[in-house]
């Protein structure tokens, strides 16, 4: 009979490598892989939590490690270990990551006992933010190369979530892929999404707050000449590239298309 066994530091890495496979199925449409996102998420790192305590000495993971016989059924939890590594330094659990850390707490309890809401939004926001920010504890007070222990499949998910640029950048056009979705386009529709000329992604999509119409969910700029903008004149509807901008007498500004402004008529006698 064959038989499975992981060491405390092995079953962590091998819950992380499951929390980034399920979380890059949220981010490819199947959302409900959030759920489990989070319950591998938050067991990685309460077992790499308690890998640490245990390297200062190997009985300070049990729930009383002093009596007389110990019971290795009983392991402190995550809580627990957070104050303990607290105690330690206290500079080493900082007020954001205690905050993302009662919320992972709070969410993955209302999942293993109770029904739950889950704003997936803020799911994948604040996952990662609590990855890149285990990861810097790691680096300063544990030896572990995780990137070497997770399998091959997640290695482009790690190495995105790790770079909070590139995070925000896929975060950013996943955003715009939801408004998108939720502006569909049919031949007679105007368009609702374009490249951002100041950042360069394809992230400029239709926001009714924005006093273009439109916003960039990476950088939060509001202009193309790509966006469509009328002649004062005929009404034209064209690209506001197209338009020429004439002041007038008041102080007011005029857009003028290719005929109006008079452009096609130089052109033609040339």
């Amino acid at each position: 009979m064959s038989t499975h066994e992981l060491d405390l530091l092995e079953n962590a890495l091998d819950s992380l490598g499951e929390a980034l496979s399920k979380f890059e199925d949220g981010d490819d449409g199947d959302e409900k892989s959030y759920k489990f996102a989070v319950l591998h998420m938050a067991h990685f790192i309460e077992l790499v939590f308690k890998h640490h305590i245990s390297s200062t000495h190997h009985l300070l993971i049990f729930k009383n490690p002093f009596a007389k016989k110990l019971n290795q059924n009983q392991t402190i939890g995550l809580w627990e270990c957070i104050n303990f590594i607290n105690n330690e330094d206290p500079t080493s659990i900082t007020a954001d990551l205690r905050k993302d850390l009662e919320w992972i707490k709070r969410l993955r309890n209302d999942i293993e006992h109770h029904k739950f809401t889950m704003n997936v939004h803020e799911v994948r926001n604040t996952m990662g933010r609590l990855f890149r920010s285990v990861m810097e504890f790691l680096e300063d007070y544990a030896d572990i190369d995780v990137e070497s222990h997770i399998p091959a499949h997640t290695k482009e998910i790690f190495k995105v979530l790790s770079d909070e640029y590139e995070f925000s950048i896929r975060n950013a056009i996943r955003n715009a892929d939801t408004v998108e979705e939720e502006n569909p386009t049919g031949p007679e529709a105007e368009q609702v999404r374009f490249d951002c000329p100041d950042c360069g992604h394809f992230t400029l999509v239709v926001n009714d707050e924005s006093s273009t119409g439109f916003l960039c969910t990476f950088c939060g700029n509001e202009e193309s000449e790509e966006l469509l903008g009328s002649c004062s004149i005929c009404g034209t509807t064209v690209p506001q590239g197209e338009l020429d901008y004439w002041e007038l007498d008041d102080g007011g500004e005029e857009a003028r298309c290719y005929y109006c402004s008079g452009r096609y008529h130089a052109d033609k006698d040339d």
